[in-house]
């Protein structure tokens, strides 16, 4: 629509902020844990390989129009696929897919975002009262309530990378003597320096650092990537 009304301060003000807060500074930065320390074959570092394909793939025909020279590099430097033109300026722009929408899924990661801000604030101010230094060196205890508990509950498991801790624990309820957001309700953010040492390969703090004798200085997680890289070599 801002394309076909001339506003282009509409196009660049979205990708911008798009580039910056979407992905810098949130989807970018949780995927580079598992970018970076997975086996090259690992399905969720393919998995996170393919949807930057994919956004990169649909930034550069958005941008195009206006950013003539810019677009055409990122797409001589995309992979080879099929149907794909040789210059972007004989593509098309992305047409969105209705399969792909999921609002329940949306609104779950709104309530994870809400959270992570809070988590983030936390952990701000750790740092500056010395208790931690980088936000790997934490472990935090999340206490959330009845209303954002059971949004955040299905991926506790990821919460570690998605707050880029070294531990994430999730509590249905109230803590004592943590982090309670001045602007939200329902969130307390406990934070303590975590345990064990730091792994010197993904840099997370666990306890199973030093238990290997081939590789004393890195985690189990690590030793298992670097086994499975080896396997497949």
């Amino acid at each position: 629509k801002a394309y076909d009304a001339y506003e282009f301060h509409t196009i660049y003000h979205g990708l911008f902020n798009y580039c910056t807060l979407d992905l810098s500074a949130f989807y970018l930065d949780i995927l580079k844990d598992r970018l970076y320390t997975t086996p090259a074959k690992a399905l969720a570092r393919r998995s996170a390989q393919t949807a930057i394909y994919n956004i990169a793939d649909g930034l550069a025909r958005l941008m195009a129009p206006i950013m003539a020279f810019t677009a055409e590099e990122i797409w001589k430097y995309l992979p080879d696929a099929p149907g794909k033109e040789a210059s972007i300026h004989m593509a098309s722009l992305p047409q969105a897919d209705s399969q792909l929408r999921d609002d329940a899924l949306a609104e779950q990661w709104r309530a994870i975002r809400t959270v992570r801000a809070e988590v983030t604030k936390a952990l701000e101010e750790a740092r500056a009262q010395k208790v931690i230094g980088h936000s790997l060196d934490a472990a935090v205890v999340v206490g959330l309530d009845e209303t954002l508990y059971p949004q955040l509950d299905p991926c506790r498991e990821d919460l570690r990378s998605i707050f880029i801790v070294s531990k994430a624990e999730l509590v249905n309820g109230d803590l004592e003597d943590a982090y309670h957001s001045p602007d939200m309700e329902g969130i307390a953010v406990k934070v303590e320096p975590a345990s064990g040492e730091k792994c010197n390969r993904c840099w997370v703090h666990d306890p199973s650092v030093g238990q290997l004798s081939d590789h004393p200085t890195i985690c189990h997680r690590c030793h298992s990537s670097i086994q499975a890289m080896e396997d497949n070599v």
